[in-house]
């Protein structure tokens, strides 16, 4: 009867508005999420110093809010061109250690850079609130240790066949970049026509917690952790130590 087909199209109709006003709802709190989003950054198994360097200048451009270092805390920021003075560091003896504080204390997603059939493509964007990206190594990518600990996966397309893949800090470059895209982050201030306004780094700052000589060595809750003796060996495949390939 045309009495049941008009209760019969007033269901859809009923659900959509209801589903319209939950998505209108949830928006504001889903753009708040992304605005509170932060990136941080996982050295593991980066072999070359120079690129360790290079990869911390692009974090402290692409506004990575903390480091974690795993394995050797003598490290070498050649190539950052002071910007390790603006970043934040911590230290970690073990892998799962580094992860258990970023998922647990900063909620971060541990996303690993990599070419793989379960990559998404980091074009699309494919973020939920804060991500602490991880590279692999210059010569053979994540380990499966590092793989293990992801919780995803992200991959640079490219379009020719000239390299099988990127150098290790412009890959890092352009999944920060994305990122800050995302989590629009804002822009700092220009001089000129080509330049960025700099300022004075935070490093100087007596207890900032910022830069590599106030960086400390963390335990998996974020508490600091006791200073092993003169000698003790930490994880294997640290981020620029002694010993490493120039």
């Amino acid at each position: 009867s045309p009495a049941r087909q008009s209760s019969r199209s007033m269901v859809p109709a009923t659900a959509a508005a209801a589903a319209g006003t939950a998505t209108a709802a949830a928006a504001p709190e889903g753009e708040k999420q992304r605005r509170a989003a932060q990136s941080f950054l996982i050295l593991h198994n980066v072999a070359k110093r120079k690129n360790f360097g290079d990869i911390l200048r692009s974090a402290a451009a692409l506004g990575v809010s903390e480091v974690a270092v795993v394995g050797a805390a003598k490290l070498s920021s050649h190539g950052a061109q002071g910007c390790a003075g603006h970043l934040r560091f911590s230290h970690f003896h073990k892998l799962d250690d580094a992860v258990a504080y970023l998922r647990g204390v900063h909620g971060a997603v541990i996303t690993g850079i990599e070419i793989s059939p379960e990559s998404r493509n980091v074009a699309s964007q494919p973020f939920r609130g804060s991500h602490a990206f991880m590279p692999g190594n210059e010569g053979h990518g994540l380990t499966p240790a590092q793989l293990a600990v992801c919780d995803e996966l992200v991959y640079i397309p490219q379009h020719s066949a000239a390299t099988a893949s990127l150098n290790v800090n412009a890959a890092c470059a352009i999944v920060l970049h994305h990122f800050a895209m995302w989590a629009a982050l804002p822009e700092a201030a220009r001089d000129g026509a080509y330049k960025y306004v700099t300022e004075p780094a935070a490093s100087s700052i007596p207890r900032s917690g910022v830069g590599l000589k106030q960086m400390r060595t963390l335990n998996a809750d974020g508490t600091v952790a006791p200073r092993r003796r003169a000698g003790a060996a930490g994880e294997a495949g640290g981020s620029g130590g002694e010993g490493e390939a120039g």
